[in-house]
């Protein structure tokens, strides 16, 4: 076959008609195509062993949930529908030695007769809230704690009355009994103080209420301070003090001219006012003892401190005199 001739002098490309210049660019193209061909699922020993290996991971881990919220279940159902208590405590051992203690002078007996504990009760059996009930609900004590002193033993704190004053009573068989007066105006007979110690304090002549009774005590604080001012100011003449009166002292401090008389063996009567400073009252004492010491100490019958700015004396010879 033969060539023909150009037009233009330009040539023409042999092939068929349908595929003349075509090219790589006429194929059917997309953007996955473009971006390169497409990543093979490794498909080998140690791939596969992964996979597997992550797949039972998840699934112990859900095997596990599903237990634990079984579990939790389980004892939420358990508790609430259980009717005995639970024991939380561990068990306790046996209480093998009660330590006491007081700022007083209540002896050990006494501690054995108030508080009975049973053979082989153990610590936490122990009813200490009930034994401080009962501890302060004796007239000595003023205050008292329970402690558990782990592993074995009680603890027992005792704060007593401070005694004040003596009280000399009625027995149901018409004795004459011995009372004690604190400082709180408490009533008590009186455990473990020693002989020698209450005959050193004064007897109180109690004030009697408009009913008759003398109880309850009030004032005895205000009292107490002047039995500790004459003691620490005058000791001598404070050991002369055999009577206390309350007879016209009802320890309400509102009411005016209450006074408190004293009774001594040097002295028939001394009068003191509940409203004014007892130190003071105390040292117009004083000089009145000086004035007379110097006068030969005449014979005194009475001694009035309560008047406002002077004291009245009475001498047993009837003679009064201010000062």
């Amino acid at each position: 076959w033969t060539i023909p001739k150009s037009h233009g002098g330009q040539g023409f490309m042999i092939g068929k008609g349908k595929t003349k210049g075509s090219s790589s660019a006429t194929r059917s193209q997309s953007w996955r195509e473009l971006t390169g061909p497409r990543r093979k699922r490794l498909n080998s020993h140690q791939a596969r062993r992964r996979r597997l290996g992550r797949i039972v991971k998840w699934g112990l881990a859900l095997v596990i949930l599903g237990l634990g919220s079984w579990a939790i279940v389980v004892a939420v159902r358990s508790l609430t529908k259980r009717d005995e208590p639970i024991l939380i405590n561990t068990p306790s051992r046996e209480i093998e030695q009660l330590i006491f203690e007081t700022d007083g002078v209540l002896p050990d007996r006494w501690l054995g007769q108030v508080v009975e504990l049973k053979k082989g009760m153990t610590m936490m059996e122990a009813d200490i809230r009930a034994m401080k009930v009962l501890l302060e609900a004796q007239p000595q004590v003023r205050t008292a704690s329970v402690e558990r002193m782990f592993p074995n033993s009680l603890k027992i704190a005792i704060e007593e009355h401070e005694p004040v004053l003596r009280l000399a009573v009625q027995g149901r068989d018409g004795r004459t009994e011995q009372r004690i007066v604190s400082r709180a105006g408490t009533i008590y007979v009186g455990i473990g103080y020693p002989k020698g110690a209450l005959s050193r304090l004064p007897f109180m002549e109690p004030y009697r209420h408009p009913d008759g009774n003398y109880t309850p005590i009030r004032g005895m604080d205000r009292v107490a301070e002047l039995l500790r001012a004459a003691r620490r100011e005058q000791p001598e003449f404070f050991s002369t003090w055999r009577v206390v009166s309350l007879k016209h002292y009802s320890g309400e401090e509102d009411l005016l001219g209450q006074v408190i008389e004293i009774r001594s063996t040097q002295i028939d009567q001394v009068i003191f006012s509940s409203a004014k400073s007892f130190e003071q009252q105390l040292d117009r004492m004083q000089v009145i003892f000086n004035y007379l010491a110097r006068r030969g100490d005449p014979s005194l019958k009475r001694i009035d401190l309560s008047l406002r700015g002077s004291a009245a004396v009475q001498f047993k010879s009837g003679r009064v005199s201010s000062f």
